[in-house]
């Protein structure tokens, strides 16, 4: 996701500290990077050498998680089929409604767990300067 940032300071030849600004199309609904929201200060990789006090564009990319993958969606899965399996092999041919039930309790369990793990999560991003908008001037 590309945002437009100001450069705060440039801390060495490659890397810069940039607070975000508010993407123009963004309507505050906070699903989009939810830890990266507008006036947050990081840390951003410099390859353009921008200066201190200009305006750039600033690429956000959030690092892939095996584990926010495997609870996300492969726990709601492994549980709804879990449940049908386990009813099937205890009682067989006897449990048709029980396993349908259990199936269901263990998938809104995983839904809980998700809901709870990603309340607590925070995620790991890659900020990159892609681009100098605006060079730095003199602001009065």
């Amino acid at each position: 996701m590309l945002k437009s940032a100001d450069v705060l300071e440039v801390i060495d030849k490659e890397t810069a500290r940039v607070m975000l600004y508010k993407h123009k199309k963004c309507h505050g609904c906070g699903s989009c990077n939810k830890h990266m929201h507008p006036g947050s200060i990081v840390t951003a990789a410099n390859s353009v050498h921008a200066k201190q006090g200009e305006m750039v564009d600033v690429r956000v990319h959030k690092k892939f998680s095996l584990t926010e993958f495997s609870i996300g969606y492969l726990l709601p899965i492994a549980a709804f089929f879990g449940g049908l399996l386990l009813v099937n092999l205890l009682f067989g041919e006897r449990g048709g409604n029980a396993s349908v039930v259990l199936a269901f309790a263990l998938l809104f369990a995983a839904i809980a767990a998700n809901v709870i793990y990603k309340k607590k999560y925070q995620p790991h991003y890659t900020v990159s300067i892609v681009k100098i908008i605006r060079p730095a001037e003199p602001r009065l």
